[in-house]
């Protein structure tokens, strides 16, 4: 009873409302109107996560595939672009006004993502097939008390759930560096993160074909320091899954 005078008080005073075009929501979990969520242009490719060229029928045909360039030993899979001021304002509030619940929401934009992406070539149907693993982008301790929960983490739970694959704990962030996107460029990012993370769980890795989630791929220095690691202890192909690429 006295949750719900709770919930009442707070939409009298404190209505929620809708990220995108702040108006008002009914039920106080939600964060985006069906409007504004619908607004939102998911990609329906993979890309290359050199110069982003989109990936016809997710087959490697750029020159800056990952055999052929190690420093981004990944393909890029962004549910969609940054330049949306939704998913901007998604994105914001989830990472740093602690709106953990957001996850559902831009879980969910990337479970449709992936299926819009992949339903023609049927590799959803075969990640269990093909070895698949999910893992994720580790904050540092420090960090992550802080804030109190990993957004990257969160993400891959759903992604693990929904498609019945194994979550990993792979990676851990030895080196508190700054936020990349204090950073003023590629080269003051690459340094940062250089030799920020650790394998956590080498038999997990090995062998595997690694689903790997990030919010947003801005430069690439994170996903590739990470993925690094990764194909150095074993792993095989890497999926870099983000929200959205800048």
């Amino acid at each position: 009873m006295f949750t719900k005078i709770t919930n009442v008080f707070l939409d009298i005073m404190f209505p929620p409302i809708c990220l995108g075009c702040k108006e008002h929501l009914e039920k106080r979990n939600e964060f985006i109107c069906a409007a504004c969520l619908g607004s939102i242009k998911l990609n329906n490719t993979l890309f290359c996560p050199v110069c982003q060229v989109r990936l016809a029928e997710n087959k490697k045909i750029c020159n800056h595939g990952p055999e052929k360039n190690m420093q981004f030993p990944y393909l890029l899979a962004a549910a969609t672009n940054y330049d949306s001021q939704i998913i901007q304002n998604l994105i914001h509030y989830y990472k740093y006004k602690n709106f953990n619940e957001i996850s559902n929401t831009l879980g969910n934009i990337l479970i449709e993502y992936l299926w819009f992406t992949f339903e023609n070539s049927k590799l959803i149907r075969q990640l269990a097939d093909e070895n698949y693993s999910v893992a994720y982008i580790p904050l540092h301790f420090i960090r992550e008390n802080t804030r109190g929960f990993n957004q990257s983490k969160l993400l891959a739970q759903i992604i693990s759930k929904n498609f019945n694959l194994e979550l990993v704990d792979a990676l851990i962030r030895i080196k508190n560096n700054p936020p990349q996107a204090k950073l003023r460029n590629h080269n003051e990012r690459q340094k940062s993160i250089s030799n920020a993370f650790q394998i956590a769980n080498p038999d997990k890795i090995k062998n595997k074909n690694i689903i790997l989630l990030d919010d947003v791929h801005t430069s690439g220095a994170t996903m590739s320091e990470a993925a690094k690691i990764l194909k150095q202890n074993g792993a095989n192909k890497i999926i870099a899954l983000v929200i959205a690429k800048a």
